[in-house]
């Protein structure tokens, strides 16, 4: 272990130091912010705009190209360090994830897009039950897994989904108006069909309780980060359980509820 300091140290001593970080931050950054001890990072932010964040809570910006070299730099420092490394608060906004927000990573994960679509996010979100995920993400999800026998019936579900859930329908008025579908097209339905009907019916019931009970990602506080995104994911990576940024100011109100702030 003391070998491997040493050499990490002195490969730090051929990189210029205004492109990577050192240990201590300077004493007039530091008088002017509030301060986080965390496990081996000591993070200094905004005293207005400072909240702590679980690391799994948090996302890179889209598009961000991270250099391995400084990543691996920023664990290194972290690991190889008798003291408290210290680092600034990178500056991020946050969200509120809903409903709509696991729909668009349910459908890109199907979709296989998910990893560019959603780039910086290392999981689609989830309402925690697999099946339903499924029907999320699949727009075909009940004509994949039943037999349904008319395609009228297939842009039913289509048209209908998510109306127990907004209150709109409840499963009476939807079969009223699955039979009508019936009569004004003159379809004969068979048993498959009224099976495809009753998983509909219980998809959308599931949905709407797991959406009252505020299953899985729901309702979860999330961070993207805007910049800074080394020294965070390095923190992260080198163990850090908590981290700190500078979350935008307007948002401080809009997530009070959400967020924890550092005084």
């Amino acid at each position: 272990m003391r070998l491997r300091k040493i050499i990490n140290e002195e490969i730090r001593n051929f990189v210029k130091e205004e492109e990577y970080f050192d240990t201590k931050l300077p004493d007039d950054v530091k008088k002017h912010s509030n301060r986080y001890v965390g496990r081996n990072v000591i993070w200094y932010g905004d005293p207005y705009q400072m909240i702590v964040v679980p690391a799994e809570d948090i996302h890179g910006m889209w598009g961000n190209i991270y250099d391995s070299e400084k990543l691996q730099f920023v664990v290194d420092l972290i690991r190889d360090s008798e003291d408290y490394v210290e680092f600034e608060c990178s500056y991020a906004i946050g969200g509120v994830v809903d409903i709509m927000d696991i729909v668009e990573h349910q459908e890109a994960s199907f979709s296989d897009r998910f990893g560019v679509d959603y780039d910086g996010h290392e999981r689609p979100y989830s309402i925690d039950d697999e099946e339903l995920d499924g029907y999320l993400g699949n727009p075909e999800y009940i004509d994949d897994n039943a037999l349904v026998g008319w395609k009228e019936i297939n842009d039913f579900y289509a048209s209908h989904k998510f109306d127990i859930v907004d209150g709109k329908e409840t499963k009476e008025s939807l079969l009223q108006l699955f039979e009508q579908l019936k009569t004004d097209n003159d379809l004969e339905y068979d048993e498959h069909d009224y099976e495809s009907f009753e998983m509909f019916i219980d998809l959308e019931e599931r949905l709407a309780n797991a959406i009252n009970n505020g299953d899985g990602d729901l309702n979860r506080f999330a961070i993207q980060l805007r910049d800074g995104h080394h020294r965070v994911m390095g923190a992260i990576k080198a163990g850090e359980n908590y981290v700190c940024v500078n979350l935008e100011k307007d948002q401080i109100e809009k997530y009070s509820e959400y967020i924890r702030k550092v005084h």
